[in-house]
């Protein structure tokens, strides 16, 4: 890969959870939501449960070959395997380096000696762009491409498939996003001036946990430091609170504990309300209720 070509990367000091997200399929990838998005798009023959992230750097055979950088670069149950690239700007001949990447996996399995016979498995590019691709009248956000029998159109083999997804086609509001990858493509779209995703998204388990990993992210050191602080206080006195219901201690004993209990979590939601972090924060690492913080908010 051109060490040139322009990537979307994390950008600190930024407090938008877009940089983030983008990075997600960097560096930072997460298993949920790579799974999450490769399985909106369909391209496997089954549902993906698990991937298992490999080097991205590609070796030449020999010290004069070009080595192939991926943005991510991972394996299925199956062995197969999947390329994801997400491109800003246009590169000229993009389409053949897609292609290039796709056979240099293909190439790779092959296996020295005289025992192997040739037997591949499917290898799939998913290539996100943020720009015109191609320039045709008739544009589709997507576009599948395989190797196929040019008179009858039917496959001709399912080891090599590439996805590629205009972002910049994307023209649904995020009130108007139904499927689940209507709205990857919202966020992939909107991510460098989103400062939260929409709230309509988070009714979704995966893009619940995406928001609040987002959010937390974006904050700085010393509020990281205090939230984390914060999440030890509530989970250590949730876990009193389960062992004296185990052991069955004094119900008064108890009601009295977990009235001082609740007084200290209200202290340390009081502490990051006037750090000023958001509510979804401060639920996260409380578990006190939208309607109970609200009050809090109003007493300061």
């Amino acid at each position: 890969m051109d060490s040139k070509a322009t990537r979307i990367r994390l950008r600190r000091p930024s407090r938008r959870c877009g940089g983030w997200v983008a990075d997600l399929f960097g560096r930072h990838a997460d298993k949920e939501f790579i799974i999450s998005f490769l399985n909106a798009l369909q391209i496997t023959p089954k549902p993906i449960t698990d991937v298992t992230f490999i080097d991205k750097e590609k070796k030449g055979e020999s010290k004069d070959d070009r080595a192939l950088i991926y943005d991510l670069h991972c394996q299925l149950e199956d062995h197969s395997m999947i390329i994801v690239e997400m491109q800003n700007r246009y590169q000229t001949h993009f389409d053949d380096r897609a292609l290039y990447y796709l056979s240099a996996d293909i190439y790779s399995q092959g296996e020295k000696g005289e025992g192997w016979d040739y037997a591949l498995t499917p290898v799939y590019g998913v290539f996100l762009m943020n720009f015109d691709w191609k320039n045709a009248r008739e544009q589709h956000i997507r576009e599948d491409v395989c190797l196929c029998n040019m008179q009858t159109k039917e496959v001709f083999s399912d080891k090599m498939r590439m996805t590629f997804l205009k972002i910049p086609m994307m023209e649904k509001d995020a009130e108007e996003c139904e499927t689940v990858l209507e709205k990857w493509l919202f966020i992939f779209k909107n991510m460098e001036k989103m400062e939260a995703l929409p709230q309509t998204f988070t009714k979704d388990p995966v893009f619940r946990r995406l928001g609040e990993k987002a959010r937390y992210a974006a904050l700085t050191d010393k509020e990281k430091k205090a939230y984390r602080e914060s999440l030890k206080v509530y989970r250590d006195n949730y876990a009193i609170a389960e062992t004296e219901r185990t052991l069955g201690r004094a119900e008064g004993r108890a009601e009295g504990r977990a009235e001082g209990r609740a007084e200290g979590i209200e202290n340390v939601a009081l502490n990051l309300i006037r750090m000023n972090l958001d509510d979804n924060m401060i639920i996260s690492a409380t578990g006190l209720s939208a309607e109970r913080i609200q009050m809090l908010r109003s007493q300061q």
